[in-house]
């Protein structure tokens, strides 16, 4: 996921920061999600067509979801290396968290403080009461990440999905805010 153009970035921490989904990076978007940790991730058998990715990310959505394009900003100038989304279900204020970022750009810190930006965003901006996700018992360093970017363990759904062509619990997870790791750079930015 390269490009030239100065990237507008919502919200800048030390090493990631988030910001609007780009036409003009629909076939890096698309490229990411068909990689085969991702593919695997997210447990889906085959790749998708191009077209479903425009459809999904520039085409549809609703207000009910946010995407952001997640940047390495260590780098000059920041450096598109993932995608973020908080489905909402705003009658109940709560929204499910799903990222992918390329495999290069991990252990590095951008994807647990994206992973913070998101939250911020959710509890600050999309007045969520609830973030949760799922994620596959054996990818322990995604628990981690979501573990330090303030995610907690809730359960398990035992035998409920596949890791490498075997059964696999996954691991429930939420954040809340009362328990966000500020500072809050939505509330920096407003007061």
């Amino acid at each position: 996921m390269s490009d030239k153009a100065t990237p507008w970035i919502w919200l800048r921490g030390e090493v990631a920061g988030l910001g609007p989904i780009r036409e003009d990076l629909l076939d890096a978007y698309w490229r990411l999600d068909q990689q085969i940790s991702t593919i695997v991730g997210y447990n889906r058998q085959s790749p998708q067509p191009i077209r479903t990715t425009r459809a999904i990310l520039i085409d549809g959505g609703s207000g009910d979801e946010v995407r952001f394009t997640i940047y390495d900003v260590t780098e000059d100038p920041a450096t598109p290396v993932g995608l973020a989304k908080l489905a909402m279900d705003t009658a109940r204020g709560n929204a499910e968290y799903i990222v992918s970022m390329i495999p290069d750009h991990h252990g590095r810190g951008i994807g647990t403080e994206a992973t913070r930006l998101v939250l911020d965003w959710a509890f600050h901006v999309a007045n969520m009461a609830c973030v949760w996700l799922t994620v596959l018992e054996p990818n322990t360093r995604a628990i981690r990440a979501y573990e330090k970017a303030g995610f907690k363990r809730q359960g398990i759904r035992r035998s409920s999905n596949m890791w490498l062509g075997q059964r696999v619990n996954e691991v429930l997870m939420d954040a809340v805010p009362a328990e966000f790791k500020g500072p809050s750079l939505v509330k920096q930015m407003l007061q």
